[in-house]
């Protein structure tokens, strides 16, 4: 077990002030927009990852090495400190950035990424409304900068993330966005920006060492993980050639203080790079992390692109939120689905600490993710996992202590078939995290 006590101690000792569950979105229709203002959070918590390992073979059946859970067993983590700030710097443009710090649970790999980076920071001329927020926003808006896909689901309500939250759009972008509304129900977005690499990730937390093309490095802290094919963090800004470009059409009724429903329909496409280097890892993504060390996964061409929908809703208390993803990696097809549905209870309060009420809203949270690989790969794929098909389950109850702190507590398992021969493979893992904000 690794405890960092002493920054576990400071965080408990935040502040502890009260917090609303879903505090509202600055709209950019207010009379007076919302200026720009500094904040922040620190996470930190337990992790429980059940041991599990699945041999890696040669084309003679010979076992050579393991994928194993990235760090199996009990860990007390610091995950991560992020500054922020956000607002209107005058009417009409916003602006917002985020820098993480440790980052412990979104490194790519993990042990070897950098322990500072920007993970937004972007302006927006026009408003964009968030998703049932009632608001239309403008007719146009255009954005700039370091920001995610709008099709990103954008409250999580658990610490850990689904398989295609996880698989496609994980992370941040440098783009450019634009788009509108087109009457009280229509709206539109279309944008151009630098691909994010295709790579290699586990589909628990920690994303597991994929240092080199061997099966193993004495370098790495964690094991390899179990990884599927996801969208690695943005290490160059490449709009040449292969740069990435989406669009997408909504609908939406209802919203703010009442019922509502938003649907997207999404596209994106771009042509994959023959090979890239991630920071800290040899083993080389994108066309290359399809061709196994000499054991490919059959490809055609270098044509990369997906289509989806979207679909959120709100009904008093229930959130819900479900995205379908059709996906081709040069031939390699692979769809699937996510959804998650939240109620939120409101509660009056325990009792007081200090002046404040101690328990203000309860949260269960229940999450499905499916990935169905429609490719296959030769025995000796270094990391056969990618083509196995996933079934994902996470449970979570999320608890507001006071304000500005509030504390995650889920469970996951998977379903995951290997082959007809071999058995599921059964992982779980159990994380609790308490978050403060500043």
């Amino acid at each position: 077990m690794r405890i960092c006590l002493t920054l576990f101690g400071l965080l408990l000792a935040g502040p502890l002030v009260a917090q609303e569950p879903i505090p509202p979105a600055p709209s950019p229709l207010a009379e007076e927009p919302e200026p720009f203002r500094l904040g922040g959070e620190i996470k930190a918590g337990f992790r429980w990852s059940q041991a599990q390992a699945s041999a890696i073979l040669t084309p003679s059946a010979q076992v050579i090495g393991f994928m194993r859970t990235p760090d199996a067993g009990n860990s007390i983590e610091i995950q991560h400190l992020a500054v922020s700030g956000e607002g209107y710097l005058t009417s009409g443009v916003f602006a917002k950035f985020e820098v993480r710090f440790l980052d412990l649970y979104n490194r790519n790999p993990t042990s070897t990424d950098a322990n500072v980076f920007v993970r937004q920071a972007f302006v927006r001329f026009g408003g964009k409304p968030e998703v049932l927020s009632g608001d239309h926003g403008s007719k146009f808006y255009g954005l700039f900068g370091m920001a995610p896909r709008f099709t990103k689901q954008a409250t999580r309500r658990l610490e850990t993330y689904g398989l295609w939250g996880t698989a496609v759009g994980r992370f941040e972008q440098p783009q450019l966005e634009i788009g509108g509304s087109f009457g009280s129900h229509l709206y539109g977005r279309a944008m151009v920006g630098s691909g994010n690499p295709l790579f290699l990730r586990d589909t628990n937390v920690l994303a597991g060492d994929n240092l080199s093309e061997g099966p193993s490095n004495e370098k790495a802290t964690y094991e390899l993980g179990f990884p599927i094919l996801y969208d690695a963090k943005v290490t160059e800004i490449n709009v040449r050639g292969r740069a990435e470009t989406g669009f997408g059409l909504g609908g939406r009724w209802g919203g703010g203080e009442k019922a509502g429903v938003d649907a997207l329909a999404w596209y994106f496409g771009r042509r994959l790079a023959n090979t890239a280097r991630l920071r800290g890892t040899d083993y080389p993504a994108e066309l290359a992390v399809l061709g196994g060390a000499g054991f490919p996964i059959p490809t055609a061409g270098n044509k990369r692109h997906e289509w989806g929908v979207n679909v959120q809703a709100r009904v008093s208390g229930l959130r819900l939120f479900a995205q379908w993803v059709d996906q081709d990696l040069a031939g390699a097809r692979r769809y699937g689905l996510e959804a998650e549905a939240a109620w939120i209870f409101q509660l009056p309060g325990l009792f007081l600490v200090g002046e404040s009420p101690f328990g203000n809203w309860i949260q269960p949270v229940f999450r499905y993710s499916w990935i169905d690989n429609q490719f296959r790969a030769p025995l000796a794929f270094p990391r056969l996992a990618v083509v196995w098909p996933w079934k994902k389950y996470d449970f979570g109850l999320r608890f507001g202590l006071v304000r500005n702190v509030d504390l995650t507590a889920e469970y996951t398992f998977h379903q995951v078939v290997r082959s007809l021969t071999l058995p599921n493979l059964p992982m779980k893992e159990f994380v609790v995290t308490l978050r403060t904000g500043f």
